[in-house]
């Protein structure tokens, strides 16, 4: 291979240090791009991205030398709470650059994210699961930086060439030293799930209806059945989780593995000779894997929106390039992709991407996981049928969204 990817998912992780920004004022004029004190717009940006704050830095120092203005890059993390107290004080951000979009559902639905101006950029620049995960309940409220997914990984040692579906797959896998994953994750299974025509959350005019829940009807019966099946014959299991899954790959013990840009580099270090393919199909059906995009927001309480908005097409146009050689963050335009697929690995992940889709920008989602978890640990326990899993998923969900908006 080329070069590594280190994607981290981070999707827990959010934001930065409470750190003060500057009075607004008026921009220097293009006249005198240096401007005076009192011309210039000071902007603070929070960002959860670690390994690229310097190189942030240095381009919003470049940024402040072509416009006057003054832009500061803060990398920590916060609690959304936190993040809520400081927005709403004289020392709130202007803005985050860098966030997953799974995470911005919480802050536009606290009212802390501006939308973003209509002629700012073309949603026909960027992939398409990038474009879906920047609406929140119908409105724009994210800029698309980088994207990320999930996909096939395969042992040259014990695999020649990867398989072009999942029949093949697990006829391979059979006889190469089979396949681990944590299929009791909805992260892992939406390909299953989509391959059969179910869903999580209908989609619809750039929105999600969270009453339309799509994890309980005939699709996810054959989808569910589909994954008992792979236990039956003795791929699956209720007791793999990641961890386990990752190591036996990296210790040469099995020939597959669905995984993402985060594992490269510890599979790298292990010295296993592996490659990465786009996901086999499935059911005559492209696999979809999640998509998770970082994304910017501006602060609804900036007083320098405007500026802010400017600084994150610059980065965006400007900083692509470099926050992938940096930190090998796939971006998220489509025109800078191009630059970048002679890279093998990463043209198997945006090939990939292609096919994704985003986990749903909406807070509900978070009452999913747990259950989702659970319920599947029953199925592959035989403690439960696949209608019987269909069933419980799906009223579990909504009973828990119920409680969720009474409030108690």
């Amino acid at each position: 291979m080329n070069r590594t990817l280190r994607i981290s998912l981070a999707s827990t992780a959010l934001l930065a240090v409470l750190s003060g920004c500057g009075n607004s004022s008026t921009p220097s004029s293009e006249g005198d791009n240096k401007g005076t004190k009192e011309d210039k717009t000071s902007i603070t940006l929070w960002t959860n991205f670690q390994v690229e704050a310097e190189l942030l830095q240095r381009y919003a120092d470049k940024w402040s030398q072509e416009t006057g203005n003054e832009a500061k890059i803060v990398h920590n993390s916060i609690e959304v709470q936190q993040f809520v107290q400081a927005a709403n004080s004289a020392g709130g951000p202007d803005g985050v650059f860098g966030i997953p979009n799974d995470q911005l559902a919480s802050f536009a639905t606290a009212n802390l994210t501006a939308e973003v101006p209509a002629d700012l950029y073309q949603d026909s620049d960027y992939v398409d699961a990038a474009v879906q995960a920047s609406y929140v309940n119908g409105k724009r409220y994210g800029v698309p930086i980088a994207v990320e997914t999930i996909t096939l990984f395969y042992n040259t040692d014990k695999v020649d060439a990867p398989p072009a579906t999942w029949d093949e797959l697990l006829e391979s896998a059979r006889a190469s030293g089979g396949i681990k994953f944590d299929a009791t994750s909805i992260y892992y299974d939406l390909g299953f799930l989509r391959a059969f025509d179910s869903y999580i959350f209908q989609w619809s005019d750039n929105a999600y209806d969270v009453a339309d829940i799509g994890l309980g009807n005939e699709g996810a019966v054959q989808a569910y059945s589909y994954l008992r099946q792979m236990v039956d014959d003795g791929f699956l299991s209720a007791d793999i989780t990641f961890d386990i899954a990752r190591s036996a790959f990296e210790n040469g013990e099995t020939a597959y593995y669905i995984g993402g840009p985060w594992d490269i580099d510890a599979f790298s270090s292990a010295g296993v000779n592996f490659a990465v393919a786009p996901m086999p199909t499935l059911n005559d059906k492209r696999f979809v894997t999640p998509v998770v995009t970082q994304v910017g927001f501006v602060s609804s309480k900036s007083k320098n929106q405007d500026a802010v908005w400017e600084f994150y097409k610059y980065l965006i146009d400007e900083a692509a390039v470099e926050l992938y050689e940096t930190g090998d963050r796939l971006p998220a335009k489509l025109a800078v992709q191009e630059q970048i697929e002679t890279d093998a690995i990463a043209e198997s992940f945006i090939n990939q991407i292609a096919a994704g889709e985003p986990l749903p920008s909406v807070a509900e989602l978070g009452q999913l996981w747990t259950l989702y978890t659970d319920n599947m640990r029953l199925l592959f326990g035989g403690s439960i049928s696949p209608e019987e899993a269909a069933q419980y998923i799906e009223s579990q969900l909504r009973d828990a969204i119920e409680l969720m908006h009474s409030g108690s």
